[in-house]
This record gives structure tokens, sequence and C-alpha cells, in this order.
């Protein structure tokens, strides 16, 4: 290695060393969240004494005062427009009346608790241990980081069990393997996360921005001249998408293992918060090969039912699909298309508290075979302290959550959320149309106001309601396709949830991450997971552009340009 280039790696080691320190600095977690709660709180007061109002296509969003005596109206974004949600007589009966319902109305509490506690079982009866160190000698070192960032892209299929599922496991993965579990950490985090508009199937998230793309692209096409509203589907990003599963593995493991690994240094199994691994016995493998048999059924017997029966192409679970669901068609030149596969989406197939059961099932059967097949488990009695424990390690992140939950819901519903992606789009309308040149600024600039905005905004549907509107119509008339435009979003919100602090779950990754350094904090994940959002940005946007030159179609009849 020549001088500048030591040089060029030690000005990189110290920017992130800098970044580490800075956050390190900020307080616990906990703290971190009361602190901007109380900022929220103070900052919507002093906008909203002032009458500052948030303009939007939708409508104004005036700052609601939460701790004013004025009456507050809390505005909701739908597909057709907003409308009042709630009504409070004054601010410190909206802070007061609302914190529980704040913290119950999380989906992650749901999700986390129930997951975790099947987990626990999987954990305490020994059977996580054993398959973990089955994948580690079935899996060559090379392929374990691209291994965990697509089963971290394709976990997103099962909404936000990857969160809780597949980061702690990967951490696990790692430590088995004697790499360094933090690096397996960023690695499963920036997969499910950092790729979640990502997959090789069309998932939940496509029906969720498709009413808000539809409902604005019916305004650009009266400002475009165009027909394009009722061209688009759940499939119009389905191709790029699944290209995009390629690009995010691949840049996602150069990033992690030649760069945020090494950086990581060596790790000292002694700081571990786990237990310490045991000789396995013949008793303990006889047990794992039968569990792995009685889980092959379990799982047989769930696919048999999403297998129609009979005739009617009637579905135990989703009832009949005979008439809600025909895949493919015919349009009115012949041609073969995707017809009514939004229908199946909208099943129970891709409802989250379905997949997030059956996962529990699955999980909870491993744990509960395995642990009395092994001996671990003696009588019924002894399964509650295994999901006893398993709920005893959740108590860090409850409280957490509680006050993530009260931060979050301040921000939205004093429009201040609102206010930010409005000042972020006056910015790139002062950008101006014309040649392809400029069409290509037009794209960087909005995936980069995409990604930009998704630091201070969370709720992919809820922001794409509040740009679409704005971004669709204008980028339409610049010659952009509906379709392109959400691609465009998509990337940008995918791409910096990672280091977004109103991820959901960042405090629960804190949380994993202190299991193998006790001081791990917010400024280490922030160090570790920046290099991989700036790569997955600047890397997705190229392939975006490139794309676009191209004329390749981003979806069965959809491409970037009208």
């Amino acid at each position: 290695m020549n001088t500048s280039v030591k040089t060029q790696a030690k000005k990189k080691q110290g920017f992130m060393d800098k970044i580490e320190k800075l956050g390190n600095k900020l307080p616990h977690p906990v703290l971190m969240f009361i602190y901007i709660g109380i900022f929220v709180l103070l900052l919507s007061a002093v906008l909203g004494s002032m009458g500052v109002v948030a303009q939007t296509p939708l409508g104004d969003f005036p700052i609601n005062n939460l701790l004013g005596q004025e009456p507050i109206e809390v505005l909701k974004v739908g597909a057709t427009g907003t409308s009042v949600a709630e009504r409070y007589s004054n601010g410190m009966t909206y802070v007061i009346g609302t914190a529980i319902a704040n913290f119950m109305n999380m989906y992650a509490i749901g999700t986390i608790l129930i997951i975790m506690l099947a987990i626990g079982l999987m954990e305490q009866s020994g059977y996580l241990s054993m398959a973990m160190k089955s994948i580690v000698q079935a899996t060559p070192m090379k392929l374990v980081t691209p291994v965990v960032i697509f089963l971290g892209v394709m976990s997103n299929m099962a909404s936000d069990a990857g969160y809780v599922v597949l980061i702690p496991l990967a951490a696990l993965m790692y430590y088995t393997l004697g790499r360094n579990p933090l690096a397996g950490l960023a690695a499963g985090f920036a997969g499910v996360s950092g790729g979640f508009s990502a997959n090789l199937f069309v998932s939940s998230t496509d029906a969720l921005l498709l009413p808000f793309t539809q409902a604005a692209a019916e305004t650009g096409d009266a400002m475009a001249q165009t027909n394009l509203a009722g061209t688009l589907s759940v499939t119009s990003n389905w191709f790029f998408m699944i290209a995009s599963t390629f690009v995010i593995i691949i840049l996602g493991t150069i990033v992690i293992d030649k760069f945020v690994e090494p950086r990581l240094g060596d790790f000292n199994k002694k700081d571990a918060n786990i237990e310490p691994e045991h000789e396995i016995t013949q008793v303990e493998k006889d047990a794992y090969k039968f569990t792995n048999k009685i889980l092959l059924l379990v799982m047989g017997l769930i696919v048999l039912t999403a297998l129609p029966f009979d005739k009617n192409n009637t579905i135990p679970l989703v009832g009949d699909l005979s008439t809600s669901v025909g895949l493919w068609g015919t349009d009115a030149d012949g041609n073969a298309i995707l017809t009514t596969a939004s229908d199946f989406l909208n099943s129970a197939f891709f409802k989250g508290d379905i997949i997030i059961m059956l996962m529990f099932v699955i999980f909870a059967v491993s744990g509960l075979v395995y642990g009395f097949k092994s001996g671990k488990f003696k009588k019924a009695a002894d399964i509650v302290p295994a999901m006893c424990k398993a709920m005893a390690d959740m108590a860090p992140i409850i409280v957490i959550l509680f006050f993530v939950a009260q931060f979050i819901n301040y921000f939205n519903d004093s429009h201040l959320g609102v206010l930010v992606a409005s000042l972020g789009a006056n910015l790139v309308q002062m950008i101006p149309e014309g040649s392809m040149f400029m069409t290509m600024v037009l794209m960087v600039a909005f995936i980069f106001l995409t990604a930009f905005v998704n630091l201070f905004m969370g709720g992919a549907s809820s922001k794409w309601g509040l740009l679409a509107p704005i971004f669709v119509p204008m980028l339409m008339v610049a010659g952009f396709s509906p379709a392109g435009v959400q691609l465009m979003y998509r990337i940008g919100d995918s791409s910096t949830n990672i280091i977004s602090p109103l991820m959901n779950y960042l405090g629960v990754i804190v949380v994993f991450g202190q299991k193998y350094k006790k001081d791990f904090g917010v400024g280490n994940l922030m160090s570790m997971m920046m290099p991989i959002a700036i790569a997955f940005v600047i890397g997705w946007t190229v392939i975006a552009i490139l794309w676009a030159l191209a004329g390749i179609p981003i979806g069965p009849g959809t491409s970037f340009f009208i």
C-alpha cells in the first residue's frame, strides 16, 4: 500500500472515529428520546404561537402548539386528501391523554414480544444454538455476509419480523464463526432496513404506495396530457426491485467485509453477554435431527393451508379466490398481462399478523420439541422460566419504545414532519427543467431529498402521501412516469433507514449490540451504518440512472420515462 492510499485510509478512519465519538457523547437512548421529545414540544409551542403553516397540495397544515391552551386538530393524509383525525381541547390534554395510546398503538411492541417469546423457547432449550452451528458449518466463510443480507432483504415479506428475528441471529452467527458479531448485526440491519424496498417478489410495500401514486398521477395526467394513472399496478416497480436485491447484496457485502468489519477489529468473546458454548452430546444431536423432522412436518401442514382443495379454488386461510385473483389475463390486443394480483396481496398471506403468528408457531414448536427431546425441559412447568427469561430480556426495549412512541407522535401530530417535508419539496421545485442532463439532476435531487426527509419523518406510506401530490405531477411534466417517480422515492426512503433517528427499532438494535459490547451506543451504530447508507444511496442511484438511460422496463409495461 503506497503512502497516499495509507493517508486516505487514515483520513477515512479518522472521520468515522469522529462520528463514533460524537455519537457516543449522546445520552442513553431513553434519555435522548426524552430530550428530543421535550425539544419537539417546545418547538411546536414556538412555531404554533407564531402561526407557522406547512403548505402542501393536499392542504394547509398549521403547526399545532402542543403546550398551548388552544384547541388542537391533528390532520392525517389519505390517498385523496387530508382529514381531521383527532381533536383535543388543548395541548396538555393531548400530551397527557395520548401517552398510553401512543405506546400501545406501536405495532413494534406486539411483534417484538410475540416473536421473542417463541425465540426465548428456542434459545433456552438449546435448539437455536444447535441450528446456528449447523448453518455455520454449511455456509462458507466468504458467503456469510451476502447470505445474511439476502435473508434480510427477503425477510421484509414478513413485515417487521426481520428486525427482531434475523438481526440478532446474524450477530450470533458471526459470533459463532469467530467473526465480530457487530459486523453481523450491521449486515442483518443493512438487509432488513436499508434494503427494505428491494425484493424478489411483489411485497406489501407495493400495495401500500400504489393508491397515493395513482391519486397523484391523475393530476399529473392533466398537467402532462397523459393517461397513465389507470395503468399503474403493484407490479409497476417489480423488475427494478428484483435487480435491486442483488445491488443491495453486492454493495452491502463490499462495504461490510472491506470497511466496517476491519474497522471494528478483533472481537473479544469475553465481552459477550451470552451463554458459553459447551460440547454437543449425542442426545442433543439426535434431538436436533428429530426436531427438524417435526419442523418439516409442521411447515408442510402450513403450506397445505395455502393450497386450494376444490374446484372453487378455496384456500382455508384466505377464502374463495376463484373471482378475486386471476393473475394472468389479456389486454385489448390479446397480450398476456397481470390482472388482479393486488387482490391476492390484500389477502391474509400478506398480513403481518398472520406471518408473525406462523413464525411464532414454527419457533415455539422447535423450542418445545427440542427441549423435551434433549432433556432440557423435564416437565411442562419448565417452559415457563424460559419464556419469562425472554420477556425479562425485553425490558430495556420496552422502556425505550415508550419514549420513542411519544417523540414520534409529538413530531407527526404537531405537523413539524409535514413542515420539513414541504420545505424540502420547495427546494427541489427550484431546479429548472429541460435537457436529459437536467432530467438526471432532477432524479438525483429527488432521491437525495427523499433520503434526507426520511431522517426526519418516519412511515413510508404516510411520507409518500405528502410527497406524491407534489412530486408525481411535477416530475411527470418533466418526463418521468408516475411509476418511475415512485421507484425513485423508494430508493431514497430505503437507503437512509439505517441511520434515521426516527427508525422505530433504533433502540432495539442498540440493545442487541449491547449483548456483545456493553457500552455499545447510538454512536457506535451510526458509525457502522453510515458508510453502508452512503454506499446504498449512491450506488442505488447510479444503477437507477443507468437503468433509465438504457430504457429498460422497471416493471411489466412501465419504464422510467413517459
